[in-house]
């Protein structure tokens, strides 16, 4: 067991904000929520719209300094800096005060602070820092009180800067008592143009004078803290800190919507009153991140009756807060989701958007149900949701439960109104509510009548309005229609009953209210018959309105030939048309198009149209069906689930060459013609109707139940010569056609290869991507001409060649031949590309990660993908090689890290995994290129992309190449450092000893060069060297063991030695000794190593090894040696190790052949070293301490044999432990886990405080080592740094391990006292439910609560909790 307090690797809460509310005892007994003591006093969290950009940005004149307009509470001072040019500044930039390569000293200043009502002042400030740091850059925080010198606050005793160097991000929280005016200043330097210093925020807060007291009769009354702000801490998983900006009890609804009553009062139209409103809501709005949404919605969302769950927007259900899908918890579909009611593909898809993060229209949801809404429009819809079946759904709209409609509605009308598309600081477009369906290139969401009832029909509830109070206090607005539900009518006052008002949604309605919008009626009725002259407005065809309208009146049977014979309008998605061929000619399907116009449309732009292929036989006929049809409709057919979803108040018509030759249904007009029947053309009628009518019959139709399906593909129709003038085997047709337009989704088709491989085609298509390095370019075809087929893509690869290449964003028309080219769909150019215009929008299909096992990545190959959600970078092994790395949705961990060789568990993970990845790279087709463009800046050692950083709003051209699919960007790539470099292992224990272990890949020192296993020359040694120096030097172990340094004696100039000589001379003086033996340690080229510290650490007795089998072989000859440490005397014993390799597998034979279980070959020869190292332990017993630590390179991870063996064996592993299940050292083939091991016996287990892996290495690019060779002049110096950073292939293992006379109560840390940091450990055990037992009972009450919290701060040894 482990020392009582050390039984958890504490991950440290830096929270300023938390530790005030935990040193003040200003606890609520709830798990997630504090009412801080201190009232806040002045506050910039530079998250102002109007404050964006404010600042100073080069090139400004040396020694000059610069006015900002408009800001009155802080000013600058950049006249010691160097903005030399535009790239300089030192501005409010992504919600914080930013310094840019500022070349010397830049200066923030506030006002002067009034403090004089306050007690217990407290400067709170947020710090943070992207890039790589030097010493010489720093963030400085300073005040001055009542007009005095100013004070530097820092984190250290004696630190020179409050922060330096690679800092990462910090929290300053300095109390500094009391006075009358405070004046704060915060100075930042850097000197390069990859280092950004940020000042998040900074506040001012102070107990006022009702913090406690005095009560009228001389009591005292307990000092009651006062209402303050609310904050949210540990809310959910991997959730950020949160705090209000309102209270609650200070709404007062008179005075926030006075100008809007004033309005109301004054009768003002109902655009005022939309405007009024907007400016309302629009005021005070704080934008919150997209992570601190989670805890936003922790509270708006919290269950009444149980506080530890959230309800599930449209299941209904109370669910755990803890169940949220961030981070790694994002793959399971029965967590929860951060659900957009107004989907984000309608209008603004990047999460630095104010409307992403809107949590008035933020909800949390089953992560499988947001799956199934997805970007639907709202309205009445056919299936019940398999999932939660009070919601239904069906191919183009969502319709939530009962209870929750009113409530989707009010957050709908909410969007449109705040979204105008005209305020400042929002790049929003204006969204807008409209009466029909829409698409997702569309800043706009339907419909808006079904809204409107739903409005009406689900009244405002308690739960409704309790989150709109809670909405206010975190993000300062709140939602109208909820205070206020009557505004609804008199801001979206279009009558629903198709009487009136435009179906665009516009505010307040047209006057005359025809469907296409006219504002005095009809400006002079039909031309020809119709009946006409409506002086209020008909919903029927203009002449000079929407265009295809009515052209002179009614016209006789269509000459056409080919003619609408059957619609089918059934159960589902039961969906078809059949085409008939009147002729006794077959007749070709080219320049005819099937039209959709749904819920009464008119406009072009509503128009979905699916152009047809192929040939009607004479006398048969053509059938169209929607994909998910019944068998009996699609068996033969043309599949398009984009025209073929119509309803039963929809229009259809069939058109040739621009001209309506049949139509079917109500033009213009909004009713259910054609519901719930199967219609099948009379015999007699020979001809199509070619007239759009509003009063559309079925005379000409025999009418058949609901899923009639048996009349379905033949038509008993009367066949004749045919009449048509433009039939197109007429050689006189003055119209003979042009070369055919194919669709690119013909092209690809829905199988691997195309089917028109050889054909020449003509395309018509929008440039997605262009890609010269490739010799072409990607091009997709525009929204309305999608198939609406999942199973063919809508976009392909044009080879061009010697043709020029046109730009991207480029309408064009090209021709070429149709080919398959290394497994890849493309057109080779046969002519140069004829750009005709600016191309409309295509659609960008959202996908996710994992990919679902159903997913076929070739339905997307050519195709503009995006995905929605955060990615992790998770493979750079080729990075700076071929320009590429690997994203998926979390980072990927080794199956056998995580679970037990050949195991159900890791089976499923891996097969998880696979699914889990995608190959990002720049489009290049040459190696080791100069100007890798990821991450944005270039890649360079000062400016790295790492394992684990993320990747926002991805979107790009999907691609394959080489034998996989990847993504070919569309724009920079929005990447977050989420996985900074660290400068030092991060330990949170002090004891009596440091043990680490590092593989320092192949350390050999010449003299002879190139060396058999690592540097080529004496340049690639010297770089090497230091390197390795630095990391050694950084780590500052007491007793570090060494893996794959040379294995060439002990003598003076032996790599050991040299290397020992090396950090020595870093650190100035003779710190570090080495173990040395009689000779070489077995014949092995590579052996292990042991340096440590003389002043620290003793040897005690001789090193052991063994040259015996199982070390004989393969497995390379051990080391063991005991140190006795000198503060104490206390023993223990290093055995460091170097297990056979995974590889090498030619030789392997029965167990140690790969078995195809994860371990690789080798297996059993790496099992029994562990074994034969458990068994020289023993037999040395005389010789070594009892206490062992077994580390090193043991090539086996977590869960595999050798490491069960010594676990069985009693030893405890550390790593895991202290790090946990996502421990890892080592990354392979995108996935990660832990070759390097750190396992204690169990007489030794109990003395070790803390341990971790020092991620200097795996998270790195390989281009970032010390090797020369495949790098230009430029990338020898661009891609290496004299630091530990790639200084090998493994990550270094740290272990602390303490040897106390006694044990501290409540000392989590070992340093032998209790202070903050033993506080904050305790508390975060506590909030993740670990603290068990009665070593955490500190009350002794029986039971652990934030008492015990109390307590414990009660038993610190230092003053104040103080570090």
């Amino acid at each position: 067991m482990v020392n009582e307090g050390n039984t958890h690797k504490y991950k440290l809460s830096k929270s300023a904000k938390v530790v005030n509310a935990l040193l003040a005892g200003a606890l609520s007994l709830g798990a997630v929520s504090f009412n801080a003591t201190a009232n806040t006093i002045w506050q910039e969290d530079f998250e102002s719209s109007e404050l964006q950009g404010k600042g100073a940005t080069g090139a400004i004149e040396i020694g000059t300094n610069v006015t900002i307009e408009n800001v009155n509470r802080w000013s600058i001072d950049v006249s010691n800096g160097q903005l030399t040019a535009t790239s300089d500044w030192f501005r409010v930039a992504n919600g914080a005060m930013q310094a840019r390569d500022v070349d010397g000293e830049v200066v923030w200043l506030s006002e002067s602070i009034d403090i004089a009502s306050a007690g217990d002042v407290t400067i709170n400030a947020v710090l943070s820092q992207s890039g790589t740091f030097e010493s010489s850059d720093y963030i400085d925080v300073f005040y001055s009180l009542d007009g005095g010198a100013f004070e530097l606050i820092t984190l250290t005793e004696g630190a020179a800067n409050t922060v330096q160097d690679d800092f990462g991000s910090a929290t300053v929280n300095e109390t500094i008592g009391s006075g009358s005016t405070l004046v704060l200043k915060v100075a930042m330097a850097n000197n390069a143009g990859t280092e950004y210093l940020n000042l998040d925020s900074i506040s001012v807060s102070g107990a006022g004078s009702s913090d406690g007291g005095d009560n009228d009769d001389g009591t005292d009354n307990g000092g009651e803290p006062s209402e303050g702000l609310l904050f949210l801490s540990g809310s959910c998983f991997n959730c950020p800190d949160l705090e209000a900006i309102n209270l609650a009890s200070g709404f007062v609804a008179s005075d926030y919507y006075a100008a809007l009553d004033a309005a109301i009062a004054n009768g003002e139209s109902a655009q005022t009153l939309k405007e009024t409103t907007h400016n309302i809501i629009e005021n005070g709005h704080r934008t919150l991140s997209y992570s601190e949404v989670w805890t936003a919605l922790t509270y708006t969302d919290e269950d009444p009756a149980n506080t530890d769950n959230v309800i599930l927007f449209y299941k209904g259900l109370s669910q755990g807060k803890f169940t949220n899908g961030s981070g790694s918890q994002s793959t399971n579909p029965d967590n929860w989701n951060r659900e957009h009611v107004w989907a984000k593909s309608h209008g603004f898809s990047s999460s630095s958007l104010t409307a992403y993060t809107d949590i008035l229209h933020l909800r949390p949801t089953d992560i499988s149900v947001n799956s199934s809404r997805g970007n639907l429009d709202f309205d009445f819809s056919d299936s019940a949701l398999a999932e939660a079946p009070a919601n239904r759904v069906d191919n183009d709209s969502f319709e939530p439960r009962d209870a929750v409609k009113g409530d989707v509605a009010r957050s709908m009308l909410y969007m449109d109104v705040r979204y105008d598309g005209n305020t400042a600081g929002d790049t929003e477009e204006d969204l807008v509510l409209l009466n029909r369906l829409t698409s997702t290139d569309e800043a706009a969401f339907g419909k808006l009548c079904v809204l409107l009832q739903w409005h009406e029909s689900d009244p405002v509830d308690d739960f409704e309005r309790r989150r709109n109070e809670r909405v206010y206090e975190f993000q300062g607005n709140r939602n109208p229609f909820i205070d206020k539900p009557e505004l609804a009518s008199l801001i979206f006052n279009e009558s629903c009953d198709g009487s009136g008002g435009d179906t665009g949604g516009d505010t307040g309605g047209d006057t005359g209210g025809d469907t296409g919008g006219d504002t005095g009626g009809d400006t002079g009725g039909d031309t020809g018959g119709d009946t006409g002259g409506d002086t209020g407005g008909d919903t029927g065809g203009d002449t000079g309105g929407d265009t295809g309208g009515d052209t002179g009146g009614d016209n006789g049977p269509s000459t056409n030939s080919v003619y609408i014979s059957e619609y089918i309008e059934g159960g589902s998605f039961n969906k078809a048309i059949e085409l008939f061929n009147s002729s006794t000619q077959p007749v070709s399907l080219s320049g005819y198009e099937l039209v959709l116009l749904s819920n009464g449309d008119t406009a072009d732009a509503d128009r979905k149209v699916l152009a047809l292929e192929g040939e009607i036989p004479a006398g048969g006929v053509a059938t169209i069906a929607h994909a998910q049809a019944d068998p009996l409709l699609t068996a033969g057919s043309t599949i398009s689930s984009f025209v073929m979803n119509f309803n039963g108040d929809d229009y259809v018509e069939l058109v040739y060459n621009g001209q309506v030759v049949d139509a079917l249904g109500t033009y213009g007009v909004d009713t259910d013609w054609g519901k719930d029947v199967t219609l099948v053309r009379k015999s007699t009628v020979t001809g199509g109707n070619p007239n759009r009518n509003p009063a559309f019959t079925t005379d000409e139709w025999d009418s058949f139940p609901k899923d009639t399906l048996s009349n379905f593909g033949g038509h008993n129709g009367s066949v004749s010569e045919p009449t048509d003038p433009t039939d197109p085997t007429d050689p006189t047709d003055p119209t003979d056609p042009i070369a055919e337009v194919v669709l690119i989704s013909a092209i690809q088709g829905d199988g691997d290869e195309s089917a028109m491989v050889g054909t020449d085609v003509i395309v018509e298509a929008v440039v997605t991507k262009v890609v010269p390095a490739m010799s072409g370019f990607f091009v997709q075809e525009e929204a309305n001409d999608s198939d609406g087929n999942t199973a063919t893509s809508e976009g392909v690869f044009v080879y061009a060649g010697s043709f020029s290449l046109p730009e991207a964003g480029d309408a064009v028309r090209i021709a070429g031949t149709v080919g398959e080219r290394f497994g890849v769909t493309q057109v080779a150019l046969s002519a140069d590309v004829e750009v005709t215009g600016t191309g409309s929008s295509v659609l960008y299909t959202p996908i996710a990660m994992p990919f679902s096992p159903s997913t076929n990545l070739e339905t997307f190959e050519g195709m503009h993908i995006s995905f929605e959600q955060t990615l992790k970078v998770s493979d750079i092994y080729n990075l700076g090689r071929y320009g590429q790395f690997n994203v998926s949705s979390e980072r990927l961990m080794i199956p056998t890290n995580q679970f037990v060789a050949g195991s159900e568990e890791a089976l499923a993970l891996a097969e998880t995994n696979a699914r889990n990845t995608l190959l990002v790279e720049d489009g290049a087709t040459s190696q080791n290129l100069d100007g890798i463009p990821f991450p944005v800046g270039g890649l360079s050692h000062n400016n790295p992309l790492r394992l684990g950083d993320s990747v926002e709003a991805l979107e790009g051209v999907l691609h394959y190449a080489f034998g996989a699919y990847n993504l070919i960007p569309v724009g920079d790539i929005q990447t977050v450092r989420t996985n900074p470099r660290i400068a030092a292992p991060q330990l949170n224990a002090i004891g009596d000893v440091k043990v680490a272990s590092f593989n320092v890949l192949n350390y050999f020192n010449g003299p002879d060069f190139p060396t058999s296993r690592g540097a080529d020359s004496e340049i690639e040694f010297a770089r090497q060297q230091a390197k390795t120096v630095s990391a050694i030097v950084a780590m500052n172990a007491d007793v570090l063991g060494l893996v794959e340094i040379e294995n060439d004696g002990y003598s003076s100039d032996s790599a050991i030695a040299t290397l020992v000589d090396s950090v020595n001379a870093e650190l100035g003086s003779d710190e570090y000794s080495y173990v040395a033996l009689e000779s070489q340690l077995g014949g092995d080229e590579i052996a292990v190593g042991i340096i440590y510290k003389p002043a620290v650490v003793s040897l005690q007795g001789n090193p052991v090894t063994s040259s015996e089998a199982p070390f004989d072989y393969g497995n390379r000859q051990p080391l063991l040696q005991s140190f006795s440490v000198n503060s104490n005397g206390e023993a223990f014993t290093l055995a460091i190790n170097h297990f056979k390799s995974k590889g090498s597998c030619g030789s392997a034979t029965g167990n140690n052949a790969d078995l195809g279980d994860g371990q690789g070959c080798w297996n059993e020869l790496r099992t029994q070293a562990a074994q034969g190292l458990i068994s020289l332990v023993e037999q040395n017993s005389d010789v070594l301490s009892d206490r062992v630590i077994v580390m090193g390179d043991l090539n086996a991870y977590a869960k595999e044999e050798p490491i069960l063996a010594l676990e069985e064996a009693g030893y405890s592993n550390l790593v895991n432990f202290f790090d946990g299940d996502s421990a890892y050292s080592y990354s392979f083939g995108g996935e990660i886990g832990y070759l390097d091991h750190a396992l204690s016996s169990p007489s030794l287990t109990e003395y070790v405080v803390d341990a971790t892996v020092w991620h200097i290495n795996a998270d790195e690019p390989r281009v970032f080592d010390y090797n020369v060779e495949f790098k230009s002049d430029t990338q020898l110096s661009s891609y290496y740094g004299a630091d530990a950073y790639r200084s090998s292939d493994h990550d270094p293992v740290v272990v602390v391990l303490n040897f106390p006379e006694e044990v501290t109560v409540g000392d989590f840390d070992g340093d032998n006292d209790v202070d903050y940091n033993d506080i904050m450990a305790f508390y975060q055990l506590f909030l993740q439910g670990q603290a068990t037992g009665e070593n955490f009972d500190f009350n002794g009450d029986g039971q652990i609560s934030f008492f015990d919290i109390q307590a414990l701060m009660a038993m610190c040894t230092r003053a104040n909790c103080a570090i």
